[in-house]
C-alpha cells in the first residue's frame, strides 16, 4: 500500500437508514454498501469524477458536500432485516453479506440483472426539503432507477441475529457469528457448514476472522450491559477453525487473574479496561502472525490491539479512536492498520511502530455526528471506502 496525499474523490448519498457495511467489487469503480434496512446498493464509478459544472449544487447538502456523487447501478434484493457484515472477493465476483434477519446471502453482483425497480437513496433530504417548503410529493416521488438481482446462495444455519462475518485468504472458507453465541465455518466453495461450535452461553459473537490459511479462528464475545452489576465475562480466544478446539485464551494471556466465570463487579475490571464495551472488530494480517482487534462502543478513546497469535500478548496499541473504533483491517502488505470510528476518521497506521500516516475525514463534534460504521480496501490497494451513518458512502484515493 502507497500513501502519498490521500484525496477524498466521491460522497455517494445512502440514506434512509445507517450503511453498514461496504466492499470493492474488483475494482477501484465498482463498490457495495449495505445498510440497517437490509438494502445492498451497487455503484458503478466513471474512471473520473464529472467537472464541477456537472455536480453544480442544488441544495444546502450539496453545497456541503465535499466530493460529487453518484448514482448507484444495481439494487440486491433478499435480506429482510439490516445487513451486519458486508465482504466481497477480490475477484468481485461475490460478494457474501450478513444479517439479522439470521441468513447469510451470497451474490454474484456481476451476474445479467433479472430486473428493474428503483431505489430512493435522498430519503433525509427529502424530509428535510418537505420541512422547508411543506411540499408532502417530495415523499413520494421517484427513486433512482436501478437493475434488481437476488442472492445465488442463502447460508441458513443460525437461528439467532448474525453480527459477524470473516473470510480465509484463499477464500475457501467462511466464519459467522450470531447473537446466540454460535460460531459457524462455512465451505464457500460448497456452500456448506463445516465445523459449529458455542461460546459463552451469555455473550453475543460481535467479531470473528480467519487466519489466511483458513485453519485458525479468532472469535470475540461480548454482552453489553449499562450497569456495573453481574458483569457477563466478555472472551477473546483463538480456535482451531475445523472442529473449534480451543487453542488460546488471549485474555487470559493478558490478565492472569482473568475468570471467563466470574461475571462480579471485580471480575468486570479484570478485564474491562482492555476490552472496552466489546473488541467488535478482529482481522488477521496477511501472514498470520498479527491479530487486530478493534474497542468498540461508547468508550472515551477506543484502541486497536495488535496481538501475537503464537503467544496471545498484545504488542502493541495503536491509532486512537475517540468514542470507540468501528472497523479495522490489515493493508495487504501487511504494514498498515486501517480503522474506522465514532469520530468519524479514518486513520491508517504503521504496523510496526503504531506512527499515524493518514487521517481521512472530518471530525464533526462527537461520537452521534455521523460516525463512520464500516471500512473497505480496494484490491489494488489504492482506494479506501467507508460508511458514515449519516447516509454516506465515502471513497478516498490514497495516491
Amino acid at each position: 500500500m502507497k500513501i502519498s496525499n490521500p484525496q477524498l474523490r466521491w460522497q455517494l448519498t445512502f440514506q434512509g437508514a445507517w450503511p453498514t457495511g461496504v466492499a470493492f467489487l474488483g475494482s477501484s469503480q465498482r463498490l457495495a454498501a449495505a445498510n440497517q434496512e437490509g438494502v445492498i446498493a451497487v455503484w458503478q464509478l466513471p474512471n473520473e469524477p464529472p467537472a464541477a459544472s456537472e455536480t453544480e449544487a442544488k441544495s444546502k447538502q450539496e453545497q456541503d458536500r465535499e466530493a460529487p456523487d453518484f448514482a448507484p447501478l444495481r439494487r440486491l434484493d433478499g435480506h429482510t432485516n439490516a445487513v451486519t457484515r458486508l465482504l466481497a472477493t477480490r475477484d468481485g465476483e461475490q460478494l457474501i453479506s450478513a444479517s439479522l434477519d439470521r441468513s447469510i446471502r451470497i451474490w454474484r453482483p456481476n451476474d445479467t440483472a433479472q430486473g428493474k425497480g428503483e431505489l430512493v437513496v435522498d430519503i433525509d433530504s427529502r424530509r428535510a426539503e418537505v420541512k422547508r417548503t411543506k411540499n408532502e410529493e417530495l415523499l413520494t416521488a421517484p427513486g433512482v432507477s436501478v437493475e434488481t438481482i437476488s442472492s445465488a446462495h442463502v447460508l441458513s444455519g443460525h437461528s439467532q441475529w448474525i453480527y459477524s462475518l470473516g473470510i480465509s485468504d484463499d477464500e475457501r472458507r467462511l466464519i459467522s457469528g450470531d447473537s446466540g453465541s454460535q460460531v459457524v465455518v462455512w465451505d464457500l466453495t460448497q456452500h456448506k457448514e463445516l465445523a459449529r461450535w458455542q461460546g459463552l452461553s451469555w455473550n453475543w459473537i460481535v467479531a470473528s476472522a480467519l487466519s489466511p490459511d483458513g485453519n485458525i479462528a479468532a472469535v470475540s464475545e461480548y454482552r453489553y450491559k449499562r450497569d456495573d452489576f453481574d458483569i457477563p465475562a466478555a472472551a477473546m480466544r483463538l480456535f482451531d477453525a475445523a472442529t473449534g478446539e480451543e487453542k488460546l485464551d488471549i485474555l487470559q494471556v493478558q490478565f492472569p487473574k482473568y475468570d471467563r466465570g466470574d461475571a462480579t463487579y471485580g471480575g468486570g475490571q479484570v478485564w474491562r479496561k482492555f476490552v472496552a464495551q466489546g473488541l467488535i472488530a478482529a482481522d488477521f494480517s496477511p501472514d498470520g502472525s498479527l491479530l487486530a482487534l478493534g474497542q468498540g462502543g461508547e468508550t472515551d478513546t477506543g484502541k486497536v490491539h495488535i496481538i501475537d497469535t503464537s503467544t496471545g500478548k498484545a504488542i502493541r496499541e495503536i491509532s486512537g479512536h475517540r468514542y470507540g473504533v468501528t472497523d479495522v483491517k490489515f493493508s495487504a502488505d501487511g504494514n498498515y492498520v486501517l480503522s474506522t470510528g465514532r469520530d468519524t476518521m479514518l486513520r491508517i497506521c504503521e504496523v510496526s511502530d503504531g506512527k499515524e500516516v493518514a487521517a481521512l475525514g472530518k471530525s464533526r463534534g462527537g461520537q452521534f455526528k455521523d460516525w463512520l460504521y464500516a471500512l473497505a480496501i480496494s484490491p489494488d490497494q489504492n482506494w479506501v471506502a467507508a460508511t458514515d451513518i449519516a447516509g454516506l458512502v465515502h471513497v478516498w484515493q490514497l495516491s
